[in-house]
């Protein structure tokens, strides 16, 4: 063993230094150093101990070009002085281990590290070994270079490691922050045929890559016409950010060399849209930067031949930055519908009642919020929930007063609008109101011919209709009657054991089997309806009993005494009962009903409540006339529709014709969703 050489930094000073690398990151390192040694194949591998299931040793061995003994003090001793600093700067493109420190962050995760590297000499391969410790990281120890038939590369070995190496570690935290730090390097490298291997496996940057793309982008040469560049392009969009690696152009020659990467104009955008463009050209060649001082700067061209050069180069940014805006907009537009679940879900949305023209609001803020994000995605992404609330809020206000033209002022001089996105974005503003409106009248229409047909089968006895297979069909693919954003939990004919059942599908998404012990248990809801209540979390349920006109004339006790006596059943079942602020609504409805369920009504009227007969807790009990059914409705669809002619007239008379403004219809229909085909039990 020769003489021991001492590092020029403390060893305290060197791991003050290297205090905040981690442990996935200080293995990286030797990965990095391995490439930039001209490696086509890195491994990583680890063994585990006899008794207990710690990694004892682990190795990153490369066949790069080795370190030859006469570099050994240039690249050991002076630290953060390697050879990677001294390269000239139009070279250093291709080095990524970072400033000359990668050989000691080994002290992260191991006690002692041991390089065994073999080189090139003169006449024969030789090799030789390096030792640092942990302990003492400003001196190393290395051995005389001897004749050796190993093959040109390194090993290093690490020994005495931490605790927390574990094959789980290497596995599920290591591995996949291995394939992040690395995928880029290895497509852009990708005609070099590099490897990376981890324990044995071929780490695969397609893992990581969710579109992909090859095209290219033609530059004339001159002004006419005749001779132009072709460059070769492969778009790649990645499932998540890379390590340390922002998106950027990748500058490769006709050789596959990587001449200059740059930075994308849409990095920072708050989008989550991470991508590399690999553009592969003859053309870069000569391709090199100066070096600069200043930031603003960084990355300014000096090599070119001449001006011409440099403005085919600038050509050629601004077809690429094109491209991506093209592949940019259908992910916003996936990613716009996102978000919008997001807001829901965070409760951040301003709140909107449930009859139709509150939908036609709600719908026009979430096309707004939708397009805003599609030009820029951080005016959302970057607000904590209390300031999306408030500028949700605020966005609502404008819509719903006449400040269109002052928001599209506003957002112009916040967000960068190119002239395409200026005018979608002003269409927008213009037209979203009148197709909500055109869609809600449509709507509107086929509910008020829906009620007209229910009345028909209630009313005309000379169509003979009866409860169970016509009026019970209708009111079942109609619901909306008894209010909205209900969901179906089960119709006619279901026993009490499906209706539990789908009821907890529609709130929990449970399949698991139901008993139900009650002697009433085989009894048969006409309409039993379930919705989330958004403002406090609770569940309201409505169970609803229809009686026909040509089977019962006049609604007596005993109809009331069976609807109580679905309550009863609903009442000893908990899990009908387990959801908090739930409340439960029965509604009896029929033609007329006798006096003793007029006194009923008489004796609820302390409550407040129109047609309420009883009420007990969170359970209530309505009897309703089919007459007073349809007033309600009609009632109901008859402001909204008034409301929706003036808005529509209102608009008719804006610069935006209907016919232009208006997007192709989808036939709509009054009708609604039927129970739901629950999933059959786990077993």
């Amino acid at each position: 063993m020769s003489k021991a050489e001492k590092v020029e930094i403390s060893n305290r000073g060197i791991k003050t230094e290297l205090s905040r690398v981690t442990p996935e990151e200080a293995v990286a390192e030797y990965i990095w150093n391995g490439f930039d040694a001209s490696a086509t194949i890195v491994a990583i591998d680890y063994q585990t101990g006899d008794m207990f299931d710690n990694v004892t040793v682990f190795t990153v061995a490369d066949d790069g070009n080795g370190i030859p003994i006469d570099l050994l003090k240039r690249k050991f001793k002076p630290y953060r002085d390697s050879e990677k600093a001294l390269k000239k700067t139009e070279e250093k493109v291709s080095l990524e281990g970072k400033h000359g420190y990668g050989r000691l962050t080994f002290f992260k995760f191991a006690r002692k590290a041991v390089w065994q590297t073999c080189y090139a000499g003169k006449t024969e391969n030789e090799s030789y070994t390096i030792t640092v410790l942990a302990d003492s990281l400003d001196n190393y120890d290395n051995s005389s270079p001897v004749e050796s038939t190993l093959p040109v590369g390194t090993v290093v070995t690490f020994t005495g490691l931490i605790r927390d190496f574990y094959p789980s570690y290497f596995e599920q935290k290591l591995k996949p922050f291995l394939l992040q730090e690395f995928a880029w390097y290895l497509e852009v490298h990708k005609a070099r045929f590099l490897k990376l291997l981890f324990h044995g496996e071929e780490l695969n940057p397609q893992n990581l890559i969710v579109d992909k793309d090859s095209f290219d982008i033609l530059v004339y040469k001159d002004s006419d016409r005749k001779e132009q560049w072709t460059f070769k392009c492969t778009y790649i969009r990645w499932k998540g950010r890379l390590n340390d690696e922002f998106s950027k152009f990748y500058f490769l020659n006709d050789k596959g060399k990587l001449k200059r990467k740059r930075n994308t104009r849409l990095n920072n955008k708050g989008d989550n849209f991470f991508h590399s463009v690999i553009i592969q050209c003859s053309f870069f060649d000569n391709f090199s930067f100066a070096e600069v001082e200043s930031p603003e700067e960084e990355g300014r061209l000096t090599l070119f031949a001449d001006a011409v050069d440099y403005k085919i180069f600038h050509t050629l940014l601004d077809e690429a930055h094109t491209y991506l805006k093209k592949k940019r907009k259908p992910f916003l537009h996936n990613s716009s519908a996102v978000l919008l679940k997001s807001f829901e879900r965070d409760k951040v949305m301003p709140k909107f009642g449930n009859d139709l023209w509150d939908k036609v609001r709600k719908a026009e803020l979430e096309t707004l919020i939708q397009s805003m994000y599609e030009v820029e995605p951080a005016l959302f992404t970057q607000l904590n929930p209390e300031q999306k609330k408030t500028f949700l809020a605020l966005l609502n206000l404008a819509l719903s007063g006449d400040e269109r033209q002052h928001l599209f002022n506003i957002l112009q001089e916040v967000v960068h609008l190119d002239k395409e996105d200026r005018a979608r974005f002003s269409n927008i503003l213009q037209t979203t109101r009148l197709t909500n409106i055109v869609n809600a009248l449509k709507l509107v229409h086929d509910r008020l011919l829906a009620i007209a047909n229910l009345k028909k089968l209630v009313f005309d006895r000379s169509l003979a209709a009866n409860e169970k297979d016509h009026i019970q069909k209708a009111v079942e693919s109609h619901y909306w009657i008894f209010g909205e954003q209900y969901n179906l939990v089960c119709a006619a004919e279901a026993k009490f054991e499906t209706a539990l059942r789908n009821h907890l599908y529609i709130l929990r998404g449970e399949t698991k089997k139901i008993s139900i012990q009650h002697p009433d248990k085989l009894k048969e809801m006409d309409i039993f309806l379930v919705r989330q209540l958004w403002d406090n979390d609770g569940v309201n349920n409505v169970v609803i009993e229809l009686k026909s006109p040509s089977t019962v004339r006049t609604l007596s006790g005993k109809h009331l005494t069976q609807i109580k006596e679905y309550m009863d059943v609903i009442l000893s079942i908990d899990e009908f009962n387990a959801q908090t602020n739930c409340t439960w609504d029965f509604y009896l409805v029929g033609q007329d009903y006798n006096n003793t369920i007029a006194n009923e009504k008489k004796n609820a009227q302390h409550h407040g409540e129109k047609d309420l007969v009883f009420r007990v807790d969170n359970y209530k009990v309505y009897v309703k006339k089919w007459s007073e059914v349809f007033i309600d409705v009609e009632s109901r669809l008859k402001w909204l529709n008034d409301k929706l002619l003036i808005e529509r007239e209102k608009l008719a008379r804006d610069p935006v014709s209907a016919q232009a403004a208006v997007i192709s219809l989808h036939s709509s229909s009054a009708a609604q969703a039927l129970a739901p085909s629950v999933p059959p039990p786990a077993k």
